[in-house]
């Protein structure tokens, strides 16, 4: 550990620990096998704060395929706040798989009601079902959502739909920001009789083309999409981008080098994700205070006070 390293209250070593991998010597690694063995073990590592956080991408309720250690709302709201996270964007992992997006909604909103001063709801919209236009009214007009959340991949749909066209320009009208999920899983993390591509990108230039106003973030897209891509697209249109699934050592830095910083917003896929990988990324990256501040928060803070500019 270097002096620059010393002052840090997260390093490379206690996020392994706070992950259940733990060096007992330079040849062995062992892990620990309890969520209680993982807390004890990272006490005394601290927290290294950036100043407030605005997490644009986590999710409530339980992943099928896994146990996920913060996958009960309070679990997630007590590792949100230990962070430093004065608002995080929420949607629902139902919103996945079930095809009652009013239930799915309902229950997202009645959770983060919970939490108000701490959970955003996104709503799920799955514009191939009957009726979506409802959905996003009774989500934008009667529960007041800003941001909603779509998942083209896993409910069977592309982006060349006259639906999903439909859906961008209510969502240009009505000044709400869609965030489309690229991927949830690695594919080789996933089931082997439940493999999920990643969605296809290659119609949404075309589609900014069209409706320039309308604002996307693009979340878990580092995997498929480079640096020089989202440029293109950011240049097209208002797109956004969050820092999950982003790998590498810089990779913040490489990608704010290409791309507009005030277009990368803060996110850790929380609880698929460990929410130590994503702070990690931005406390060990070397960036200026100012733009490590501005990924951590106020771009996302701007963009939901002003979804139509910037």
């Amino acid at each position: 550990m270097n002096a620059n390293e010393e002052h840090r209250g997260l390093d490379r070593r206690s996020f392994l620990v706070s992950a259940g991998i733990v060096s007992t010597s330079l040849k062995d690694v062992a892990f620990a096998n309890t969520w209680e063995e993982r807390k004890a073990l990272s006490q005394g590592f601290g927290t290294d704060s950036l100043g407030p956080i605005v997490d644009t991408n986590v999710y409530l309720f339980g992943w099928p395929f896994r146990k996920l250690p913060d996958d009960t709302p309070e679990k997630l709201v007590t590792t949100l706040r230990r962070y430093g996270v004065v608002e995080a964007w929420a949607g629902s992992l139902e919103g996945v798989f079930h095809s009652d997006m009013r239930g799915v909604n309902e229950r997202l909103v009645e959770e983060c009601s919970r939490w108000p001063d701490l959970l955003r709801p996104c709503g799920t919209i799955h514009p191939g079902l009957p009726d979506w236009e409802e959905d996003f009214r009774q989500c934008v007009d009667d529960w007041g959502i800003k941001i909603l959340r779509l998942f083209p991949n896993y409910h069977g749909y592309s982006l060349d739909g006259p639906e999903v066209e439909g859906l961008l320009h209510m969502a240009a009208q009505r000044r709400v920001i869609l965030q489309i999920v690229v991927e949830m899983e690695d594919s080789r993390t996933q089931p082997h009789l439940f493999r999920v591509p990643p969605v296809n990108l290659s119609r949404l230039e075309r589609l900014l083309e069209k409706i320039p106003e309308v604002t996307i973030m693009l979340l878990n897209a580092h995997r498929i999409c480079s640096p020089t891509q989202l440029r293109r697209w950011m240049e097209s249109g208002r797109v956004f981008v969050d820092l999950s699934m982003l790998e590498g050592v810089g990779g913040i830095e490489r990608v704010v080098e290409t791309v507009p910083v005030e277009r990368v917003c803060f996110g850790s896929f929380l609880p698929l994700f460990y929410f130590a990988a994503a702070h990690l990324k931005l406390v060990e990256s070397r960036l200026s205070p100012a733009v490590r501040q501005a990924v951590a928060s106020e771009n996302a803070r701007r963009l939901l006070e002003q979804p139509g500019s910037g």
